[in-house]
């Protein structure tokens, strides 16, 4: 753990869900900046700081591994993945252009149907924004269903080629999307922004949908940006590994 970082008190562990347990304090460890973006993660070493056994550690990092925060390096072992402010800008440059231009695209032929099952992910998001506990899980599914909400949008805007690269860009997102949900008064700031995009499609306003859609990620660039900026060192540094 870095010197002088805020640490997660160490929860006591359930024995059905130990690994579960174990991937949202990891989590919470690496985007509260205790553990550093490029710094090892030794499973020995967390099971023993723990009070745990080696799988569920094993277990937990490889979770952390498909959510894009972990990466495994061949005789190395695992590390947190580094976050690059260079990566984040091209990223977003990206899909401010690629999902504004979606959105524009699918406002002028959006149906009912889909606008339906927008509303419906959008009514899951806030439902799981009630919840009084918001952690590892929640959080897991506020990113998965932010990101079916923007693919449907893509795919609504019926131009293939679009889809194709905006949705691979939305891959891509995955490590910058927990520093985000992580808190969760962004996550209703991201709500309240559904809302608004949705009226503009259901209201067939092209233009407006597009200016949401822009402004929603701009500031989603942002927050991303501050949080990055409050863990520092590392996760400032674009090229340097550890």
């Amino acid at each position: 753990m870095a010197e002088n970082s805020f640490v997660p008190p160490v929860p006591r562990f359930a024995a059905q869900s130990v690994s579960q347990q174990l991937s949202d304090y990891v989590r919470a460890a690496i985007v509260q900046g205790a553990i550093k973006p490029g710094q090892r993660l030794i499973e020995e070493t967390l099971a023993q700081e723990l009070g745990v056994s080696r799988t569920p550690v094993r277990e937990a990092l490889r979770r952390l591994e498909a959510e894009g925060l972990i990466e495994f390096e061949a005789q190395k072992g695992a590390r947190v993945r580094p976050v690059s402010v260079k990566e984040l800008a091209e990223l977003y440059e990206l899909r401010i252009l690629l999902e504004g231009h979606a959105a524009r695209l699918a406002a002028k032929k959006i149906t009912p149907r889909e606008l339906a099952a927008l509303r419906q992910i959008n009514d899951q998001f806030l439902a799981l924004l009630n919840q009084t506990d918001l952690r590892g899980q929640q959080i897991e599914q506020l990113i998965e269903l932010n990101k079916e909400f923007q693919t449907r949008i893509i795919q609504s805007s019926g131009n293939r080629h679009l889809i194709r690269i905006a949705k691979s860009l939305l891959e891509s997102n995955a490590l910058y999307g927990v520093y985000y949900y992580h808190d969760a008064r962004k996550s209703r700031v991201s709500h309240q922004d559904h809302c608004a995009i949705l009226d503009a499609l259901e209201k067939h306003q092209a233009a407006r949908a597009e200016k949401l859609m822009r402004t929603h990620l701009a500031q989603a660039q942002a927050t991303i940006l501050a949080t990055m900026s409050q863990i520092g060192g590392a996760a400032l540094d674009n090229d340097k590994r550890a």
